[in-house]
């Protein structure tokens, strides 16, 4: 995609509209008309810059992560009395929350990723593997800094504690788990931080 056609403020309206639109309309149905009138980018710019409805999906989802990743605190601000513990606490917390918050939009993805073949791997990319890998790069950032084993496989760890926050909160509110049981977000984000830590914390 080319970077030159839209300006950045035109670009956040376009991805905003598109993700706005997903709530209301099946992703099929979100022709560039509708599009351009929801962002008021013309259709002509649109098809130049994205040139395909694919690429307006896939720029939205690297932007929805993008902002989920600037809610998590950078390293060097944990305050001096702060532990990793503490800290994968509130990653955690943000992690839910932020995922709660997309509910809907991740309804209407999984939704079409169901009807289309073609955009489950896109979904997967786009969204789920790069939530994933903002997840890597926070343990190894602890990992240069000493706290967390040389050994540790960040990736699979990074994969397994993504996973099952992500996936339980997913599992629990968008297919009527929350009808039978209450999600206690605090006990679940203590014993997955606890079973993580006790893998990958230097000894």
């Amino acid at each position: 995609m080319s970077s030159e056609w839209l300006t950045p403020e035109q670009k956040r309206s376009v991805l905003e509209s598109a993700t706005q639109l997903a709530l209301e309309y099946k992703l099929s149905d979100i022709t560039v008309n509708r599009l351009a009138r929801a962002s008021g980018v013309s259709v002509f710019d649109i098809i130049r810059h994205y040139k395909n409805r694919q690429n307006i999906i896939a720029a939205a989802l690297e932007r929805e992560v993008e902002v989920m990743a600037g809610a998590v605190a950078a390293p060097e601000l944990r305050f001096p009395t702060e532990t990793l513990r503490d800290e994968l606490h509130m990653l955690a917390k943000v992690m839910l929350h932020e995922y709660r918050r997309r509910l809907p939009f991740i309804r209407r993805l999984i939704e079409e990723a169901v009807r289309d073949p073609e955009f489950g791997p896109l979904l997967y990319q786009k969204f789920l593997m790069q939530g994933r890998l903002q997840f890597t790069d926070f343990l190894a950032k602890r990992q240069e800094r000493r706290e967390i084993g040389e050994d540790v496989d960040i990736e699979a760890a990074a994969a397994m504690f993504f996973s099952a926050i992500t996936g339980i909160l997913v599992v629990v509110e968008l297919f009527g788990g929350n009808k039978v049981e209450v999600l206690d977000e605090e006990r679940l984000v203590r014993e997955f931080s606890s079973i993580l830590l006790s893998g990958i914390v230097k000894r």
